[in-house]
């Protein structure tokens, strides 16, 4: 139901709900994506491991099989948002990854790009996740939206 980017993790772990404070949010993220509602991109995990803070920490210690690696028609779709979208350079390497499994699967991005903390779109919001994703007719919200849509109720 939600793929997620790796400003979902960064931003809502740093920013939004710290775990000390929100242990419950990231108690429901975890069993979310233990049973399968969220799912990251190998390549989510591999810019989260990057960083090796808490975030790192945390993301280890969930089950392997949560974040997933492409198959073959995500891979094609993967190639139809660089070729469309390209952005060398840009550390944003999990983005169409995490573009093309929502694709596929029918499912809503989770991400933080495009906006502003007080929610106004950011310069160049149509070359950011919320941007492509309208362009590829794929759902986008925030992490505050997903935790709605997942029935979250603190």
């Amino acid at each position: 139901m939600l793929v997620f980017d790796t400003s979902a993790y960064l931003n809502g772990r740093r920013d939004h709900y710290p775990p000390n404070t929100f242990p419950s949010v990231w108690d429901l993220v975890a069993a979310a994506m233990s049973d399968g509602r969220i799912i990251a991109p190998r390549e989510v995990y591999r810019e989260l491991v990057a960083k090796d803070d808490e975030v790192t920490a945390w993301c280890k210690q969930l089950p392997a099989h949560v974040f997933v690696d492409p198959i073959e028609p995500v891979q094609r779709r993967v190639g139809v948002v660089y070729a469309q979208f390209a952005n060398p350079g840009r550390r944003d390497g999990a983005d169409p990854f995490v573009i093309a499994e929502a694709q596929h699967r029918g499912f809503t991005v989770v991400t933080y790009e495009g906006r502003s903390f007080s929610g106004i779109p950011t310069r160049n919001w149509d070359r950011t996740m919320p941007g492509i994703c309208r362009h590829f007719a794929v759902p986008c919200c925030t992490l505050p939206e997903a935790l709605t849509l997942l029935g979250a109720s603190f």
